[in-house]
């Protein structure tokens, strides 16, 4: 399954401007890809918004445990808001929700 991972957080405790968020908690992203294998899943993609203060990653895991167990274990929800949503690529939502056939 794949879940896109939403992270947001606000200036008070932005990694970027906060040299002990950044080298404390936030510096657990670094090694994302690894702790993700740790905890049964894989980092698809990962993208960020700096002035939005907000952050996306893609993950592929069994379930949404895995994936929640994953964001703990990087301690992102120290700093941020965590939000987990399941999601389908967009051609097998185009099969299964349009019916569409290429």
């Amino acid at each position: 399954m794949l879940f896109m991972v939403e992270l947001v957080h606000g200036p008070d405790k932005c990694p970027a401007v906060h040299p002990v968020i950044a080298a404390g908690s936030a510096s657990h992203l670094a090694g994302l890809e690894q702790t993700a294998s740790e905890h049964g899943a894989r980092i698809v993609g990962g993208w960020s918004f700096p002035v939005g203060h907000k952050l996306w990653y893609v993950v592929e895991a069994d379930d949404s445990s895995a994936v929640s167990d994953l964001f703990f274990a990087a301690q992102a929800h120290h700093w941020s808001t965590v939000t987990i949503n399941p999601v389908i690529d967009h051609e097998t939502f185009k099969e299964r929700v349009l019916g569409a056939t290429d």
